[in-house]
């Protein structure tokens, strides 16, 4: 098959949130399989190249393009990166963005009104033109070069099938080139702040030259939303079954699609992500980023402990004033020695659906009792979240770190040193953190909700249903004690298990073999 993959991110060429190693791990996996597969991505000012091969900067013919009644000129390069074909979309209107979504400082320098970590305010233009400028390259095509498959991630790629369905209406061409492609939308998120939206109905006819009658049918609350325009032309799905049955029943945030979903019936399948294991093997210290190797699954967690040595001589020190450009202090951590102390950390976005406020009112109430326990802070996002985050390491220094911003190797330091993971998110499409933390030999205490049932609670993990400071304070409070106790040593069978489970029956390839699967028989 020819599968056509459509993201705003992909791993190693612009990163941005964790829809980058889904698209990345998919293709890559896909194509091993045997299937031909292209990503299309725009070429952004931030877009790395060092992993291409065999790159050309002129790759088929330039198209041309209407948004706002301007003609807008689209050119296409191409590499290629582990065996996929990767064609970057060309414009000036991405090669001037220094990050795949939001600004940077230096653009913020530029231009005081473009503030450091808020979103494109050209966002749906951008997403209009990327996804219109994918549909006119099928005109620069060969027969053999149709695609079978268009995979669209995320609502950042959710209008393409209607924009295939109007190009058809419009050309002969395109009727004929499409004729037989079917169209996958996966989900990665459906909460409120992910939908990418167009604002109203005037925006909508705007940037996308449809009718106000065929935008009407995605209205929602005065919106116009991707997911619900393309529904009808395509395959839905989401990154995980658990997830998929809260989107359509309602149980989790979804902005008020779930009403729509029910009502025209949309069925919502639910594949669960996998995780590259080698991109994380504590084994291998060029992969996984940390100083040291250690081996969970064999029990040998050696170098994990020395791990934890050098993050808190390097860097959690009082002493330690500065990390990077990319990250800011707040607090240390001060284990007088000791090494009987517990450390329970948190790595992801700072954002209200991750739980940051149910974790920050639980840590407050184990530090009221003087249990020794340190907590580990990493991550950035919401300004309210992270000012509670700021307060709360600073008014408790020597037991609480905070590192705002984010930096992979450190990041992955932070989650190794750690003995025990925290998720207590409000929902969760599939998660990340919970198979990192396995792979490294840190327990994951998470709520029971959406991907996170993966975790087989009591067995490569800790799940919980009622998600209040109380529940999580006092599970977390029977697990420092039990360490305390018995000794970190207690856990391991645990930690050994979960890292072989999730090498076992979360790769790639069994994933990818399951979306094949998908597109031979979706209509």
């Amino acid at each position: 098959m020819n599968v056509w993959t459509v993201a705003r991110e992909y791993a190693g060429i612009a990163e941005a949130g964790g829809v980058k190693n889904v698209t990345c791990s998919i293709s890559e996996s896909l194509s091993m399989l045997g299937q031909n597969v292209t990503v299309f991505i725009p070429l952004y000012g931030c877009t790395d190249l060092s992993s291409i091969s065999d790159f050309t900067c002129v790759w088929h013919e330039p198209v041309s393009i209407t948004i706002q009644k301007k003609i807008i000129h689209i050119s296409f390069s191409h590499g290629i990166k582990n065996g996929v074909d990767i064609v970057f979309i060309g414009n000036k209107h991405f090669s001037e963005k220094k990050a795949v979504y939001t600004y940077t400082r230096t653009e913020e320098k530029e231009n005081p009104r473009h503030k450091h970590g808020c979103g494109h305010e050209d966002v749906q233009f951008l997403n209009t033109l990327f996804q219109k400028a994918v549909v006119a390259y099928g005109s620069t095509c060969s027969d053999d070069e149709k695609p079978d498959i268009i995979h669209c991630h995320d609502a950042t790629a959710a209008m393409l099938p209607i924009f295939i369905e109007d190009y058809k209406k419009k050309s002969s061409f395109y009727k004929t080139f499409y004729m037989n492609t079917k169209c996958i939308i996966t989900i990665h998120n459906a909460g409120s702040g992910y939908h990418h939206e167009y604002t109203s109905i005037k925006q909508a006819v705007n940037l996308t030259g449809l009718s106000k009658k065929e935008l009407e049918r995605g209205l929602n609350h005065g919106c116009v939303e991707p997911f619900l325009l393309s529904a009808d032309y395509a395959c839905m799905t989401t990154v995980s079954p658990e997830y998929a049955k809260e989107i359509v029943d309602g149980r989790q945030d979804s902005g008020g699609l779930c009403h729509y979903f029910q009502d025209r019936n949309i069925k919502i399948i639910g594949i669960t992500n996998g995780i590259d294991y080698e991109w994380y093997n504590p084994l291998n210290t060029s992969s996984s980023e940390l100083p040291f190797p250690y081996n969970p699954i064999s029990m040998d967690f050696e170098g994990k402990y020395k791990c934890r040595r050098l993050f808190l001589e390097k860097y959690a020190s009082e002493n330690t004033k500065e990390i990077n450009s990319d990250i800011t202090k707040y607090g240390w951590l001060n284990t007088d020695g000791k090494s009987d102390n517990v450390f329970i950390t948190y790595h992801g976005r700072i954002v209200s659906q991750k739980g940051i406020s149910v974790l920050l009112n639980a840590a407050k109430m184990l530090l009221k009792e003087n249990l020794c326990v340190k907590f580990i802070f990493i991550g950035q996002g919401e300004h309210r979240l992270e000012e509670d985050l700021i307060a709360f390491s600073t008014e408790h220094e020597g037991n609480v770190i905070y590192f705002n911003g984010y930096d992979k190797s450190l990041s992955r330091l932070c989650i190794a040193s750690g003995d025990f993971a925290v998720m207590p998110s409000e929902f969760e499409p599939c998660g990340t953190e919970d198979f990192i933390a396995q792979i490294f030999g840190t327990i994951p205490v998470a709520h029971a909700t959406g991907g996170l049932k993966k975790i087989i609670n009591g067995q490569t993990g800790i799940l919980y249903e009622n998600n209040t400071p109380e529940t999580l304070a006092e599970i977390l409070r029977s697990l420092v004690r039990i360490s305390l106790n018995a000794g970190n040593d207690v856990f391991n069978t645990m930690k050994a298990f979960a890292a072989s489970y999730i090498k076992k029956e979360f790769s790639w390839s069994k994933v990818a073999a399951l979306y094949i699967d998908l597109y031979k028989s979706c209509n």
